[in-house]
């Protein structure tokens, strides 16, 4: 990201108060004092997964702890518990009620849709034994993920409401 010193005054400087979320509450706070975003295709930019699950664990943690302490994308956490909620009574629902699981199928299959198909321009190269491993690993890394941002945003909303930060306009968010 690369920003003018008049850009960084606008959008009335940089939350430093937050360790997490910071570069989309900046990015809010630039599109709300109007200004512009422009695009670098030649830039290049790097991301390195975690290597471990754990680190993976430690990362979505803190995403969502600072979505919290941001007051950032609360629909989008509600409908994550509300699903983790509903799901497994859906599960035993479906004892009496078979086509609930034919429900709940379809609705795994969207849910998991996105991520093999990214998964599926990686596997090129890869001996068949490491394709259905990537494979399984997919659920486990949703799922994992899923309990990590679970954990992470009450203990950011718990932090908000013990600091009070900074007001700004969260209509984007």
């Amino acid at each position: 990201m690369a920003f003018t010193k008049d850009a960084w005054q606008r959008a009335g400087g940089y939350p430093e108060w937050l360790d997490y979320c910071e570069d989309v509450v900046f990015d809010l706070q630039l599109r709300r004092a109007g200004l512009r975003f422009g695009h670098a295709p030649q830039a290049l930019a790097r991301f390195r997964p975690r290597s471990t699950l754990r680190a993976f664990v430690r990362q979505y943690y803190q995403y969502a702890r600072g979505d919290g302490k941001a007051d950032l994308y609360l629909k989008r956490h509600l409908i994550r518990y509300a699903t983790y909620t509903l799901a497994p009574i859906a599960l035993i629902a479906g004892f009496w009620y078979n086509l609930i699981w034919l429900g709940l199928l379809l609705a795994a299959a969207a849910y998991l849709y996105g991520p093999y198909r990214q998964l599926s321009r990686w596997l090129g190269g890869l001996s068949l034994a490491d394709k259905l491993l990537a494979a399984l690993w997919v659920p486990v890394i949703r799922l994992v993920g899923d309990a990590a941002k679970m954990a992470g945003y009450p203990v950011g909303y718990r932090w908000r409401r013990r600091h009070r930060p900074p007001a700004w306009n969260r209509q984007s968010a």
